[in-house]
């Protein structure tokens, strides 16, 4: 293979890769944006920082982190409708993206809180069921971002539930027929 057409190869891994492919072995943008931010992150606060290479890439680095954050999403970009739960970690919230019409469940969880209870593999696990599960069944994410004290998720609305009422629904008020709720119930066993 040659080296144009390695680069190209290279170049689509990432322009079209979900957040983790297993089987392309590939990484997204988004992904790769998430470890610049992290090793950036890590360089200007570690004792790393005072080595030489380092403070390049800091030096480097800066601008480029800056201007990824003022244009990922943020909780300002979401206008909180309703709080419809609160947990031990956070809440979920129904919200819309401002300047649209678009309504998502937004869940928004304390990172200090889960780190303290050892729970942040559940974060990322359920993440991954909603990113690369049956549609059929499991709620899309849409939207998965973090700030200095949370990390937030956006879905879409409740599956199964009746196109006449709002959504999303907290699980209590989303009337479900009982064949539905079978194989509903069946899907999320298989699941677990």
């Amino acid at each position: 293979m040659s080296a144009i057409d390695r680069l190209r190869q290279l170049e689509q891994l990432y322009l079209n890769g979900a957040p983790y492919n297993e089987e392309s072995g590939c990484l997204s943008v988004e992904t790769l944006l998430d470890s610049l931010l992290c090793l950036f992150d890590e360089c200007t606060s570690s004792t790393l920082r005072k080595e030489k290479s380092i403070a390049e890439f800091v030096d480097f680095a800066r601008p480029i982190v800056a201007r990824v954050k003022a244009l990922r999403l943020s909780r300002e970009d979401f206008e909180v409708l309703k709080v419809i739960g609160r947990g031990s970690f956070g809440e979920v919230a129904v919200v819309r993206l401002v300047n649209t019409q678009q309504i998502y469940a937004m869940k928004i969880l304390n990172k200090w809180e889960m780190l303290k209870r050892a729970e942040t593999a559940c974060f990322k696990e359920e993440r991954d069921v909603m990113v690369f599960g049956n549609r059929e069944w499991i709620t899309k994410l849409h939207y998965a971002f973090q700030d200095e004290r949370n990390l937030v998720s956006g879905m879409g609305k409740c599956t199964g539930c009746p196109k006449s009422l709002p959504t999303p629904l907290p699980v209590k008020k989303c009337l479900v027929p009982p064949d539905v709720f079978k194989k509903s119930t069946g899907g999320t066993l298989m699941i677990l």
